[in-house]
């Protein structure tokens, strides 16, 4: 890992907002809620056919806050905001885009993720490229990654279309198709959204510290395919969560990231991001209908348990937490699955992108699921 004074690219990745722009407070115990015909025109994609109500329109930094179209402010769309965006002046300025499955074949259950990042500013790289499948069954991990140059990353600005030298990524807010290979095997996979899309904070404008960066995500994609492990071919099924962040990174200490799909249909993203003299713990909820809940969490350290220590970086990152959501009474435990050995090493830096579950009571009621957990920076 990098010196915090000199951070490493953002592993899933913006301008900052027009002058004026008012960014929400996300304070301990405050709960904002986004409801009605506005929140699910705006925040809804069909699976089908983008939503009627999105207008396209081309965006250069500096320009203001735009209407989603149904009088809920958006910061993003998410059909058009599939190609790649116009990068600021930052160094650590990137372009991400980032799946995290949860598959079943032949008896046991996978973890895959790829990621495809950009970093236009960056000195010595045009960007990077990372696969890793987790067998959570058997417990095993197998990760690959590479810097790519200028003539190697192509990522069109008008849809989806990346090619790399390992990767292919095509597609649309409808449907999208990832070819990936790696020296141990490959990934041939079709995702398809099945619900709306979330845009962080309601608007895919959120706040890292005190840095803008734009997000949203797919979090529920029907997800087939075909995943080849040292010659052996899995039909893969299952679902996946994708994330799609542009912007450049803050100074900071370490952040964590959770993905978390409830029983009842509810998506709740976690960022928990800690500088040097403040910290940020807060969800996106994202309900069936397309409504939002905006709700500070209680910092992650605090319920961070059975440190496992890398043996390649000697980094050290915790493998069980307790999640506290006050306002929506939710407690729960969360446990990384398979290993604890699913470090992720980059040029930009390490982290650990694993896979997870979690059990305990959400809105009071018991709940158990599968999931991802990222966690980058110092963790004591």
């Amino acid at each position: 890992m990098q010196p915090v004074t000199d951070p490493p690219i953002p592993s899933r990745g913006g301008q900052p907002p027009a002058k004026g722009t008012h960014m929400t407070d996300l304070r301990p115990n405050r709960r904002m809620v986004i409801t009605g015909a506005a929140a699910i025109a705006a925040a809804a994609v069909a699976p089908s056919a983008p939503a009627a109500a999105a207008t396209v329109v081309t965006r250069q930094p500096g320009d203001a806050m735009l209407p989603a179209g149904s009088g809920l402010p958006s910061w993003v769309d998410p059909n058009t905001d599939l190609g790649s965006r116009t990068p600021g002046p930052e160094v650590t300025w990137s372009d991400s885009i980032y799946f995290a499955s949860m598959v079943k074949a032949g008896g046991h259950d996978f973890g895959v993720l790829g990621h495809a990042l950009a970093a236009p500013n960056a000195q010595g790289l045009a960007g990077i490229y990372a696969i890793s499948v987790t067998d959570t069954t058997a417990g095993w991990y197998k990760s690959h990654s590479t810097t790519l140059t200028d003539e190697q990353f192509h990522w069109s600005q008008d849809k989806l279309e990346i090619k790399l030298p390992e990767m292919t990524w095509t597609g649309d807010a409808t449907r999208m198709t990832v070819k990936a290979a790696a020296p141990w095997g490959s990934l041939d996979a079709e995702f398809v959204p099945t619900g709306p899309v979330m845009k962080y904070a309601g608007s895919g404008l959120v706040k890292l510290l005190d840095v803008p960066n734009y997000e949203y995500a797919f979090p529920s994609m029907r997800t087939s395919g075909t995943l080849v492990i040292e010659g052996r071919q899995h039909a893969i099924t299952g679902t996946a969560w994708l994330d799609r962040q542009w912007g450049p990174l803050p100074q900071l200490l370490r952040w964590a990231w959770m993905n978390l799909s409830m029983p009842n249909g509810d998506k709740i993203a976690i960022w928990d991001v800690i500088g040097a003299d403040v910290e940020d713990c807060w969800a996106t909820v994202l309900h069936p209908d397309g409504s939002y809940e905006l709700v500070a969490v209680e910092p992650l350290e605090r319920g961070a348990s059975e440190p496992w220590t890398s043996p390649q970086t000697g980094q050290k990152y915790p493998t069980r937490f307790r999640v506290r959501i006050p306002s929506l009474r939710t407690e729960l435990d969360v446990k990384v699955t398979g290993t604890p050995a699913q470090e992720l090493v980059l040029v930009a830096g390490v982290r650990l992108e694993a896979t997870a579950a979690f059990t305990g009571t959400y809105d009071g009621r018991r709940v158990k699921g599968e999931h991802y957990i990222e966690l980058i920076g110092r963790w004591q």
